[in-house]
């Protein structure tokens, strides 16, 4: 029977310190594919290697900057422990010695963060269908379609999600200026970026999309 990525039933574990990037990356996948389960999301590389032991996933996602183990050695690990898992590792650098280390561990794929919209969909399909997918790194990168959703927390700095919060929470510029200890002048430029961003013309568009991606 052949091979098909779109009814192939994988079942996925995230882990990456960072909740909203997390809530982003399920959304993501959720979105391109509905047969796609993501059985559990963590916040530590213990965590981790806890739930990718016991619950045996296809895919682990994985943040290369861990609080607790690095991203590293939960792969090595999860490789060891787990025959046939495959470990998508995601990081916002890519410096040529960590990404010989994470082939060398038979990790079977990179992006950077900042390409998680665009490819990670691809990188899950590839790496499932059992070929290494290292996009940064590769001289002849992969033609792959502009997709037409990206997580609120993907497109806004940390300092415009922090505004975003109280903007969600009903808090007024000046509200919010006092909050975060800046200018309402500051405040009011965030609250205009954050608009030009989202493609937005009110702060109900903002609500929705922030409720959307679970920036609540």
């Amino acid at each position: 029977m052949a091979f098909s990525l779109s009814s192939y039933q994988a079942r996925i574990l995230i882990a990456d310190d960072h909740e909203l990037v997390r809530r982003g990356l399920i959304s993501i996948l959720s979105r391109n594919h509905t047969d796609w389960q993501v059985v559990a999301d963590v916040s530590t590389g213990t965590a981790a290697i806890e739930l990718g032991t016991a619950l045996r996933p296809d895919v682990v996602i994985l943040d290369l900057s861990m609080p607790d183990i690095d991203g590293l050695q939960v792969a090595e690990r999860l490789l060891e422990l787990v025959p046939g898992i495959r470990i998508v590792v995601l990081s916002v650098y890519a410096a040529a010695p960590i990404l010989r280390r994470l082939r060398k561990a038979g990790v079977s794929a990179y992006l950077a963060k900042n390409e998680a919209p665009k490819m990670l969909v691809h990188a899950v399909e590839r790496v499932l269908a059992g070929d290494p997918f290292f996009a940064s790194t590769s001289a002849a990168r992969p033609t792959v379609k502009a997709p037409e959703y990206v997580p609120v927390q993907f497109l806004l700095t940390p300092r415009e999600l922090d505004v975003l919060h109280l903007l969600v929470r009903g808090k007024t510029n000046k509200e919010l200026a006092a909050e975060l200890d800046m200018s309402v002048r500051t405040a009011e430029s965030h609250h205009a970026n954050i608009m030009a961003k989202l493609n937005v013309e009110s702060l109900a568009d903002v609500i929705r999309l922030a409720i959307r991606d679970g920036i609540t």
